[in-house]
């Protein structure tokens, strides 16, 4: 049993250390190849980029870097989650920080409307009057408050 999961290990290693990923960038205009440590194996540019200056080569390049460097480390923890078990991945987590794809997640959240909502009108408060019998309040709950 131990042999094999040393031998899991060895193979996951392995795996890992020739893991990339490619992608292109959200406009076409890059596509770039990295590993999980950041070494990128190749940068391919569009001819209209070229035309853009060297700042926003700078900056797709950089950008796509990025995005491709977090798919290829998602998929390294997504293999070592196959490999180890949810539990040691989760382990790794809490030591490493999240997966890229996990600390990247934003909730959708409903776009703020231009006109500031009124604020609801407040109903005065009435009282609530001590009553001798305390069935009246379980036969009609929301009737007290």
């Amino acid at each position: 049993m131990n042999e094999e999961r040393m031998q899991a290990v060895e193979q996951l290693q392995r795996d890992l250390a020739v893991t990339v990923e490619t992608v292109e960038h959200p406009n076409g205009l890059c596509r770039v190849t990295a590993s999980a440590k950041g070494e990128l194996k190749a940068v391919h540019l569009h001819p209209a980029l070229l035309n853009q200056g060297p700042q926003a080569v700078g900056e797709v390049v950089t950008e796509t870097a990025r995005l491709a460097t977090n798919a290829a480390v998602q998929t390294s923890f997504n293999r070592m989650a196959l490999a180890l078990g949810d539990g040691m991945a989760i382990d790794v987590e809490s030591i490493a920080g999240d997966s890229p794809f996990r600390s990247t997640w934003n909730p959708v959240v409903p776009p703020k409307s231009a006109a500031p909502e009124a604020p609801a009108e407040r109903r005065p408060r009435t009282p609530i009057l001590d009553d001798p019998d305390e069935d009246a309040f379980f036969e009609n709950p929301f009737g007290r408050r």
